[in-house]
């Protein structure tokens, strides 16, 4: 079953409607940290020919003590076999790096190459700071390396359908649970929305300080909400035909309500605030049964909890038999004013290397996109990216594609979307208003966007 999912996983390219999170985040969402696995594997690339010594910036939107190592490593694989290119590593905080981002664009100031938030990229692109890459990658000798199906995607996130992103690795939302606490109170892996909903509050036990959940309310919030919503309602559009938001559906509102009503009843009350990290600490430290969150966070559980004390599963299906996930990528761009372009590509390539993702996504705990990789024995023997491959091979799994070519949907997201998610979390907005509030501004966004299309 699972190489029949790791063959689907490179040929369908529905399943490969992307998102970020970071986690994380992926999230991040996007791209989030995980905690270091030991790896032999080292990246490699051919030996510069040039004789021109150069500086080029690289900038890593979710720096941290799980992901900068091992950007450090390739970085200093890649300057072996390039000792005329030296790669200035500068890591970004996550909470605060579309904001680093913006100011370094308008100041003309950006680095090289960058990791980025693929919900960033349509601004970007409009803005003209980050470089198309087709004409590199036609005759880059790995470019079949890298499947269609994914090349198509990143095309279609961008109205001119010119290649600016690749992709380096992927995740999808998961489940963590403590299967421990599970099986001591007689109670059924989530694999259900029922079992999802009773287990929550059968595990919870406020006196103890243990929890049977704890969401997502801060920066990111939106990602994973978005991802819950879709999987229990069982759409897989974003946008009906007449271009009305889906959000609208009754089943997102039944399922809201649900969710909402688990905060403070079981769920610690700082979760209004909470990022990934905090979430994910709460579960690591034995405060929450089970948390959302994605494949980045595995390696930190396994550090914190052992394998003998959780487990992971994709969002169950919905009624009608569907399961909507929304596979999330993490990327990298080459920004437009490098001095050095062809240094830059040189580098960026090298990322997307099967060498460089293997050591990347088995540090990480996430999926690879480069072919190659795919087959590395890192995937064959992991149980959560096993799953994530069936899961996308299943003819019953739809994935969302979200509109990111709307130039304004990150804004809705994070300016409009998180803070009233904590106005309804503590009872100040109702379900009603913040669905309401949600579609009316992604459906002006989508009008606005087509009719600047037709122009």
């Amino acid at each position: 079953m699972f190489k029949k999912g790791l063959k689907t996983l490179i040929v369908v390219g529905s399943a490969l409607s992307l998102t970020l999170t970071g986690c994380g985040t992926g999230d991040k969402t996007a791209g989030e940290t995980a905690s270091p696995a030991a790896s032999s594997t080292a990246p490699s690339a051919q030996p510069s020919t040039s004789a021109e010594k150069v500086k080029i910036t690289f900038w890593d939107e979710n720096p941290g003590p799980n992901r900068t190592p091992f950007y450090e490593e390739m970085i200093k694989r890649f300057q072996a076999k390039n000792p005329n290119i030296q790669v200035e590593y500068v890591g970004i905080p996550a909470s605060g790096a579309k904001q680093k981002y913006d100011v370094a664009i308008a100041a003309n100031d950006t680095p090289d190459v960058a990791g980025i938030n693929m919900v960033w990229l349509s601004d970007f692109v409009a803005k003209g700071a980050v470089q198309e890459l087709d004409t590199y990658f036609k005759d880059w000798s790995d470019k079949d390396k890298v499947a269609p199906n994914i090349l198509e995607f990143d095309r279609s996130l961008n109205a001119d359908k010119k290649l600016y992103y690749l992709p380096h690795t992927m995740f999808l939302d998961i489940l963590w649970y403590r299967t421990d606490w599970v099986k001591d109170a007689g109670l059924k892996a989530p694999t259900t929305w029922d079992d999802f909903f009773t287990d929550i509050d059968k595990l919870t036990d406020i006196k103890n300080n243990r929890y049977g959940f704890s969401i997502r309310g801060g920066s990111g919030s939106i990602n994973q909400l978005t991802s819950m919503m879709y999987a229990y309602s069982g759409i897989g559009e974003y946008f009906t035909a007449d271009g009305k938001a889906t959000v609208r559906d009754p089943k997102m509102t039944e399922f809201l309500t649900k969710y909402v009503a688990l905060y403070k009843k079981n769920t610690p009350v700082s979760d209004v605030t909470n990022s990934n990290k905090e979430m994910n600490a709460a579960f690591d430290t034995g405060t929450a049964a089970m948390i959302q969150h994605n494949f980045g966070s595995y390696n930190d559980h396994l550090t914190n909890l052992g394998a003998d004390k959780f487990a992971g599963v994709i969002p169950p299906k919905a009624a009608n038999g569907k399961r909507v996930v929304v596979p999330v990528a993490n990327g990298l761009v080459q920004f437009k004013n490098s001095k050095h372009p062809q240094e830059a590509w040189k580098f960026l390539s090298f990322l997307m290397s099967a060498d460089s993702q293997t050591y990347w996504n088995q540090n990480i705990g996430q999926m690879p996109t480069n072919t190659d990789a795919l087959k590395s024995d890192y995937v064959k023997n992991t149980q959560h990216i096993q799953q994530g491959a069936e899961v996308l091979a299943d003819k019953d799994t739809v994935s969302l594609k979200l509109p990111f070519e709307l130039p304004d949907y990150t804004k809705i997201t994070t300016q409009q979307l998180e803070p009233d998610f904590q106005k309804l979390l503590t009872g100040k907005m109702s379900v009603d208003d913040f669905i309401n509030g949600w579609a009316t501004s992604m459906e002006k966004a989508k009008k606005d966007y087509d009719a600047a299309m037709k122009k």
